[in-house]
């Protein structure tokens, strides 16, 4: 048995002894091998060997007869320790995390909403709204003013609530809109930003607020009412149309509308919503841009990163869609849009195609194929000019290309004169409201 051993490990008979052979007595059941072999070793340079091997025994649970298992097995057994300290100290790490964040839950859940609370943005309302023509109207007096919210008063829903056709006291004929209920106050950023962006921006293409109505539980914003509609009615309403004349004042009104949003002097307003439903029209046909629950103020010039990409499907910039950096450029996207569908009488997404397709991506195919003329809208009956329709259908795609590509808001407004120019130079004159041609910067 003995000289087995030490034949057996004669090449690699290195053993690291570094305790001598005394050992405290215990059987191998309790997993003590060292007693083990102890009992059984005669003494001398062969029974420390086999002390070394019990001590690493020991330490590891196995025995080894070469010096190199018994490296490499320690490697493994000091990075299995490592690991596994590391897996310990991550577990207590997260569940402390978790306790905390459950501690700090629970004190927020425990703490009564104070009337304060409730109104802390009132006082800051009241004075913003002090040396204004805005009226603060009554709970009861919109109720009056829409029937109860009746169905048959029903216009239309944004993207930040139902809108309501109403008559006020005073027989001002209004559009109410309802703010959906965004925070656990009822008076949500929504009804705040919307009335911020409004008071401080009332220009002709542009939807004045008329008044605002807030109670603990509801909030409505009231606007001058478009006896027109809106620009999605009159493109795809049954028995609707729009002449090209008409078309071109509605694209100059809310270039104008876009260019005075842009370049405000209390800081740049990206609307961030620019889409059919959100252009109405005046008596004239004029067009006025609404909706501002969306918006964002920035420095002239800037761009920011917002946390939530906000705007409507099919008209919403890609590049912001991906990266979040929000600029003016993002609304020339959906002018783009716009512009095209103008142009076409087409939605934001062909679904007639066998493979549905973005209205932006339908105008490159066409660019490309050289059939601009394709895509004006059949109910034009070809009754518009064909180098004005070139002209605006080129700056729509330059709105809808890379942010690179785009032009800014002026670029396009003095392209859309300029197609203005052609047309009634061509047409002589023209039945419906001439657009004023004289406000350019």
């Amino acid at each position: 048995m003995y000289m087995f051993l030490l034949i057996l490990s004669a090449a690699d008979l290195i053993p690291n002894v570094e305790a001598k052979s005394s050992f405290v007595s215990s059987s191998c059941d309790s997993g003590n091998w060292g007693a083990f072999l102890s009992k059984n070793c005669s003494g001398g340079a062969f029974c420390d060997y086999l002390y070394a091997l019990a001590l690493r025994a020991n330490q590891t649970g196995h025995i080894f007869f070469t010096p190199n298992k018994q490296r490499k097995y320690s490697s493994k057994m000091k990075a299995n320790d490592k690991g596994l300290l590391i897996l310990i100290g991550g577990s207590v790490g997260l569940f402390m995390v978790i306790i905390f964040s459950i501690m700090i839950l629970s004190q927020r859940r425990n703490t009564p909403i104070t009337p304060l609370d409730k109104h802390a943005c009132k006082p800051a309302l009241s004075a913003l709204l002090k040396d204004s023509e805005i009226l603060e109207v009554s709970i009861e007096e919109v109720y009056a003013a829409t029937n109860n919210l009746l169905d048959l008063n029903f216009i239309g829903e944004g993207t930040s609530g139902k809108v309501y056709r109403g008559i006020l006291s005073n027989n001002q004929h209004v559009a109410i809109k309802k703010i959906k209920k965004i925070t656990e106050d009822g008076f949500g950023e929504t009804f705040i930003r919307e009335i911020t962006s409004l008071v401080r921006v009332r220009r002709p293409n542009l939807v004045p607020l008329v008044g605002y109505c807030e109670n603990e539980s509801e909030s409505f914003l009231i606007y001058e009412l478009c006896p027109n509609g809106n620009l999605s009615e009159r493109l795809y309403g049954e028995g609707k149309f729009l002449s090209w004349i008409q078309r071109l004042e509605i694209t100059i009104g809310c270039a104008r509308g876009l260019r005075f949003l842009h370049t405000f002097h209390e800081g740049c307003i990206v609307h961030l919503d620019v889409k059919p439903t959100n252009i109405l029209l005046g008596a004239k046909f004029e067009a006025k841009l609404s909706v501002f629950g969306l918006s964002k103020v920035m420095n002239l010039g800037e761009s920011c990163l917002s946390s939530e990409v906000r705007g409507s499907f099919g008209y919403v910039d890609p590049e912001y869609q991906s990266n979040g950096k929000l600029s003016t450029a993002s609304d020339i996207y959906s002018f783009g849009i716009v512009l095209l569908q103008i142009l076409s009488g087409r939605k934001v997404i062909n679904m007639n195609m066998k493979k549905p397709m973005p209205l932006d991506k339908i105008a490159k195919s066409v660019t490309n194929n050289g059939s601009t003329l394709e895509f004006a809208d059949p109910k034009l009956n070809g009754e518009y000019s064909v180098e004005a329709f070139e002209l605006i259908f080129e700056v729509a795609v330059l709105c809808t290309g890379t942010k690179q590509q785009r032009p800014d808001i002026r670029q396009v407004e003095v392209v859309l004169q300029e197609a203005v120019r052609i047309s009634m130079r061509m047409k002589g004159s023209s039945p419906y409201n001439s657009p004023d041609l004289s406000e350019i910067p």
